[in-house]
């Protein structure tokens, strides 16, 4: 199962070797497998863990299997591998077709899958994308709250800023922006002070701030201060 969910090249297709029966076809170990969809079992969401924060915080073990509940009720397989989350290939590429209307449960994984992988890709959830209502839904149905919070899932750690609207604001990449700019080029001055997100930091002599995700932060607002034009 392992090599289905977590290996390379995964596809599900026809095989003259099975006739009518469909098969998933996979890489390992430098050779292409093919198994029979039939020989692919369903695996046991009861044993699984659900995808759920801690104080803001969503950890996923890389590699691994967790149940997802969709809002009919039904448990489903979803991996975690190297910061995709989602429904699991094994029952993902066996799965009726569907469309993405109502409230249909492949569609509506689909959407929570991507938004989550992005997020524990350390990409920002573009709006034309998902709505923030959207966002919002998912991250609440794992327990993320409207604030700071971070997700780490097989690809780092990542830093977000929730807004009660369900706009996400990067701040791992708003951090590294503002820690880029020379302050001195553009008219401040060494000494100059920033409160990013609650904290203070002060223009060095090189110019730039150091800011750091890892820093606490009491806020959710920028300050920049007054420069002389």
């Amino acid at each position: 199962m392992d090599a289905i969910n977590f290996g390379e090249n995964v596809s599900c297709g026809y095989n003259s070797d099975f006739k009518e029966y469909g098969v998933i076809s996979f890489d390992l170990n430098g050779s292409r497998q093919v198994v029979p969809n039939y020989a692919v079992p369903k695996m046991n969401t009861s044993t699984m863990s659900g995808i759920c924060a801690a104080n803001n915080s969503l950890v996923l073990s890389n590699k691994s299997y967790y149940a997802w509940t969709t809002s009919s009720g039904g448990k489903y397989t979803w991996t975690v591998n190297n910061g995709r989350i989602g429904w699991a290939a094994s029952e993902s590429l066996l799965a009726e077709n569907t469309n993405q209307k109502g409230t249909n449960y492949k569609w509506e994984m689909c959407k929570a899958g991507n938004i989550l992988s992005d997020l524990a890709q350390g990409k920002s959830v573009w709006g034309y994308l998902y709505s923030n209502e959207e966002v919002l839904s998912v991250c609440e149905k794992v327990g993320i709250s409207p604030g700071f919070f971070s997700i780490d899932a097989g690809a780092g750690k990542h830093t977000y800023l929730l807004q009660e609207s369900g706009k996400t604001i990067n701040v791992d990449a708003k951090i590294k922006q503002l820690n880029d700019i020379n302050w001195i080029e553009i008219g401040y001055k060494e000494g100059d002070t920033f409160f990013v997100y609650g904290k203070e930091y002060a223009i060095d002599s090189s110019g730039h701030i150091n800011v750091s995700a890892e820093d606490e932060f009491t806020s959710t607002e920028i300050k920049y201060p007054s420069r002389s034009i």
